[in-house]
């Protein structure tokens, strides 16, 4: 399992190897600079598309679509929103993926003013693609640390000629 700032990080690397070429203020070195973990796997579970900018520098914008500045509002009220009892959904995303995928199965994210903007359902599918993703990455049976790289998870995509990160509904 990875550690940032001492919280659980379900992406295989922090921001900044994420972030926008050629822009020094992306949401990503933000994200980095601050040290906002919370924050960073909630995006990096909701926008699967940001694992394609380091692999297509030059193309980054046909994968990526940033949030409006009304969708980033709502996606930093979302975190401090609780949905479950009285956990927030910056809370869930702290824990490890196993307890992650459990609570969030349960979560009321329809409370969150976000829930709207990526897809409603869709977006809690999408997340827990990500979290089955994050465990299978950070588990002892996992893949070796060479393999667990971002990059190679693209282009091994890619090679089997699928343009997109394919989204699979998993039973919880």
């Amino acid at each position: 399992m990875r550690f940032w700032n001492g919280v659980v990080m379900y992406s295989p690397r922090t921001p900044d190897y994420y972030a926008i070429p050629g822009t020094d203020h992306c949401v990503f070195r933000l994200m980095h600079k601050h040290g906002d973990v919370q924050a960073w796997n909630l995006y990096w579970l909701t926008k699967p598309g940001i694992d394609l900018v380091p692999i297509y520098a030059d193309s980054w914008h046909d994968y990526y679509h940033p949030f409006t500045g009304e969708e980033t509002r709502a996606f930093y009220e979302a975190l401090d929103t609780p949905v479950l009892n009285n956990l927030t959904l910056a809370t869930i995303v702290a824990q490890p993926p196993r307890e992650a995928i459990r609570l969030l199965c349960r979560a009321r994210l329809e409370n969150t003013r976000f829930y709207q903007y990526p897809g409603g359902e869709q977006w809690r599918a999408t997340m827990l693609g990500r979290l089955f993703l994050a465990e299978r990455l950070a588990g002892p049976e996992g893949v070796r640390p060479q393999e667990a790289d971002v990059v190679d998870f693209g282009k091994e995509l890619l090679r089997r000629g699928r343009g997109t990160y394919p989204q699979t509904k998993r039973p919880a």
